[in-house]
């Protein structure tokens, strides 16, 4: 994932957050990441990123696994294939 693509990703996300929560506080990041665990297993798993990337209008439906499968390799630290709390707040902070 360039730069840009992260930017984009932070830029959409926090428009997400403050349309959702009204802030792009801690917080209101904390809730946006537990409503997208669906399974609430404490990780964004790729469908689950699929759909918070729709969302957030990242991509379209042409490109958007593409996305999903860049995002989880620059993010995933511990490589699970899935984004942690820690993760998340790290890219979006």
């Amino acid at each position: 994932m360039s730069a840009k693509d992260q930017q984009e990703l932070v830029e959409k996300i926090k428009k997400l957050l403050v349309k959702k929560y009204g802030d792009s506080s801690l917080e209101s990041m904390q809730k946006l990441f537990t409503a997208y665990d669906k399974d609430g297993d404490k990780r964004i798993s790729a469908g689950e990123l699929e759909q918070l990337l729709k969302d957030a209008d990242v991509g379209n439906g042409f490109t958007r696994g593409a996305w999903v499968k860049g995002v989880i390799e620059a993010l995933d630290k511990n490589a699970d294939k899935t984004i942690d709390w820690n993760e998340f707040s790290d890219a979006v902070k």
